[in-house]
């Protein structure tokens, strides 16, 4: 099987020779195609400029890190943009936008676009590396909404979507098995449905540090960090009524103690500090909560990469469902970056592959 290996070159040919990058990536999927023949009957008929075109100007404009409409219009006369992306015409920004609005009006081109950055990834042979805990490996899923990452490379899934598609996009790209790891305000809804597919999961549970007081006695290892601060570790086992549950899940608890403050004072009244999960691992409760912090750092991270280093901090319309669209043009964009910007040793960060995108060649390798 070949896949697809993006190298440094020290080569500089053009300021937009990283355009042929990703006209390139775009080619290996149907984008094009199948926005072109999209039925939308929200779209005006506008023979001088095709909706792939629009498409890959667009995504195009994203991997430059740019995504104000006005933002086009140098490209305009910019031969080698028009070239490398394999464009007949590139628009105006008010075509652009026009376009754009047009689309927003139904779901059919996010549809496109998601399938089709996906589509991406698996043509393109991306590696989708695993989470290693008690020598097993997941492959993680990073909920943090409305965005969903996979791997440890930290690919976009999903914007928004139901549970149980996500659940169809993660196995599209990968065998599993699977680790989702959520918040709480995401988790409750989404548990059951995990459960009832057998997958496993790690969710951070929002609670009164004190009614676990009890509990944390009860079943869990205490430990002495000073004099008067106790640190309980410990899990529960909690019976399961979803319908095909095929495994148990856990409630695992870290909470600290404190009867004398760190200047010596002696409290009046206990302090209580409580970080509560709920699991399908049975692994030494210590190991929850580093995973769900490697969580929360992926989320952070990625999630400031797609905000800022594709330019979405600020919105580039005042329409809220044409932004939505420009969005899912960005989950593509990224994408596209996110394997072009994979090394031996670590991913780049976003803006660092737009900065070298001009210097990269394309190789097909054996796997």
């Amino acid at each position: 099987m070949k896949n697809l290996r993006i190298e440094q070159t020290s080569e500089r040919i053009s300021d937009q020779f990283g355009m042929g990058i990703v006209e390139f990536l775009i080619s290996q999927t149907h984008l094009a195609s199948r926005l072109n023949s999209a039925k939308s009957e929200t779209i005006k008929r506008n023979p001088g400029y095709s909706n792939g075109d629009i498409a890959k100007s667009y995504i195009g404009l994203l991997c430059l890190g740019k995504n104000k409409f006005a933002e086009i219009e140098p490209l305009r006369s910019d031969c080698d943009f028009r070239t490398f992306l394999k464009l007949e015409r590139v628009p105006s920004p008010a075509v652009l936008e026009h376009r754009l609005d047009e689309a927003a009006l139904s779901e059919e081109w996010k549809q496109i676009i998601l399938d089709e950055s996906l589509h991406l990834l698996r043509k393109a042979g991306a590696p989708i590396n695993p989470v290693t805990i008690q020598g097993k490996s997941f492959i993680p899923v990073d909920v943090s909404k409305p965005f969903a990452f996979i791997g440890k490379e930290g690919y976009c899934l999903s914007f928004g979507q139901e549970t149980s598609v996500t659940v169809r996009a993660a196995e599209q790209l990968a065998e599993g098995p699977f680790l989702w790891r959520l918040e709480a305000k995401e988790g409750s809804e989404m548990m059951e449905k995990l459960l009832d597919r057998n997958i496993d999961f790690v969710i951070k549970l929002q609670t009164d540090a004190g009614t676990w007081m009890e509990t944390a006695r009860k079943y869990g290892t205490c430990s002495t960090e000073r004099e008067g601060k106790n640190v309980y570790f410990g899990s529960v086992a909690e019976p399961i009524t979803a319908a095909g549950a095929k495994k148990p899940a856990y409630y695992v608890f870290k909470l600290i103690e404190t009867t004398i403050d760190k200047n010596g004072q002696i409290l009046l009244i206990p302090e209580y500090e409580a970080d509560v999960y709920m699991t399908t691992l049975d692994t030494p409760p210590e190991a929850v909560p580093r995973l769900y912090g490697e969580h929360l750092k992926a989320c952070k991270s990625l999630r400031r990469e797609f905000m800022f280093d594709l330019g979405f901090k600020q919105p580039p319309s005042r329409n809220k469902k044409t932004n939505a669209l420009a969005l899912h043009f960005g989950i593509y964009a990224y994408n596209l970056l996110r394997f072009a910007g994979q090394g031996k040793i670590r991913a780049k960060r976003i803006r660092d592959t737009i900065r070298e995108l001009p210097n990269m060649v394309i190789k097909e390798v054996e796997e």
